[in-house]
């Protein structure tokens, strides 16, 4: 019996998928079939934020799993809407690096743009991000896929200085020989979830009965058992950290059009979450980091999936309810409005650094910071 994949048709979403297909192989030894799902993400033009957000990559796929056209479906976990879908089961792989990275003429860097430079990006958080250090520039919104971006810059015809890509989707194409700059997340932090692949399974599969499905022609087929594919992809510092993001995400209640910011890796037997929210124009920026101890490994009762997923998720709200207490509603388009309750635990007043700079060295866990353009200075300005 052969295990079929769902992917958009782009060439970086098969390309993806072709990863998460080898891995299935390996696992089961069953064939793997790709069966593309034309999304309306693909079919319509305009931002994201216009067509109703990142969603509009996944409906199509979830539909498709749900009604038996394929049994497995991948997706970009950044495109993925934080709440859980019914019937469904998801999955995290290990992540590819989730920073931003610059394609710019010449070799420029960030630092190194000639004044007034044209920018590209489809992000509004990146846009936020970029006009937060660099606010001279002129950042165009743009879309199209990998190849389209990357000779609005770089191409013969190229009408653009630079442009802003994951080094996650140019890592996966083997075009990071376009990249000019690697990112900082202190500069740019990366979206949640981002450089992640989210792999959904039905739910029923993971523990099939004796019984078989019958499918949208009439047809049946026996269950498949993918537990073994979803324990076999499962990664888990990749798991804690983009839960801890997704929840954070979640607690703000912020959509592809808010410029929000989130980083989390495991280190040390701790989750360090680290999270930005900036105003459109880049005026003002506000951030916060906090950090969890993780149960060890081996000893005692050891380290249950319950426990050390409660404790990501709470890091994330912790971390939101602290922006949220510092005014990120009033500086980005959330509609969250206001601390869920729970403690911000040693929460301090913003500091302050200067206009137009960003932070060159990392802030302290639970230290909010507040920056950007049109930030205030005063005397423990950084």
């Amino acid at each position: 019996m052969s295990i079929r994949v769902g992917t958009r048709g782009s060439a970086l979403a098969t390309t993806q998928t072709g990863l998460v297909a080898r891995r299935i192989e390996h696992l089961t030894g069953h064939p793997v079939e790709i069966v593309r799902i034309r999304t309306e993400g693909d079919v319509r033009s305009g931002s994201l934020a216009s067509m109703g957000g990142t969603g509009v990559f996944v409906t199509a796929l979830r539909e498709a799993l749900l009604d038996g056209r394929c049994d497995v479906a991948v997706h970009s976990l950044k495109d993925l809407p934080t709440g859980a879908a019914e019937g469904l089961t998801l999955v995290t792989p290990e992540r590819e690096n989730p920073r931003d990275v610059l394609c710019a003429r010449n070799g420029w860097t960030l630092a190194t743009l000639p004044r007034g430079a044209k920018v590209g990006t489809g992000s509004p958080r990146r846009a936020a991000q970029l006009l937060a250090v660099r606010p001279d520039l002129d950042v165009l919104d743009i879309r199209g896929n990998v190849d389209t971006r990357l000779a609005r810059a770089l191409g013969p015809d190229a009408d653009l200085d630079a442009v802003v890509l994951a080094y996650a989707g140019l890592s996966r194409l083997g075009r990071l020989d376009a990249v000019s700059e690697v990112i900082d997340v202190r500069v740019m932090a990366p979206a949640p979830g981002q450089g992640a692949l989210g792999v959904e399974v039905r739910t029923a599969d993971l523990s099939p009965l004796a019984s078989f499905d019958l499918l949208p022609d009439g047809g049946t087929r026996q269950p498949l058992d993918l537990a073994e594919v979803v324990a076999g992809l499962d990664h888990l510092p990749t798991r804690l950290a983009v839960l801890a993001e997704r929840a954070l995400l979640a607690r703000l209640e912020a959509g592809c059009a808010a410029p929000v910011g989130a980083h989390a890796v495991v280190e040390d037997d701790q989750l360090h979450l680290s999270a930005v929210v900036a105003r459109l124009d880049g005026g003002q920026v506000l951030t916060h980091s906090a950090r969890v101890a993780l149960p060890p490994v081996s000893g005692g009762a050891g380290r249950s999936a319950d426990t050390t997923d409660a404790l990501a998720r709470g890091l994330g709200v912790e971390v939101a309810d602290a922006l949220l207490a510092g005014g990120a509603a009033e500086l980005a388009p959330l509609r969250a409005t206001g601390p869920g309750g729970g403690s911000l635990a040693r929460a301090e007043a913003p500091a302050l650094w200067a206009p137009g700079t960003a932070p060159t060295g990392g802030t302290e866990d639970d230290e909010l910071t507040v920056g950007g353009t049109d930030a205030p200075v005063g005397p423990e300005q950084r």
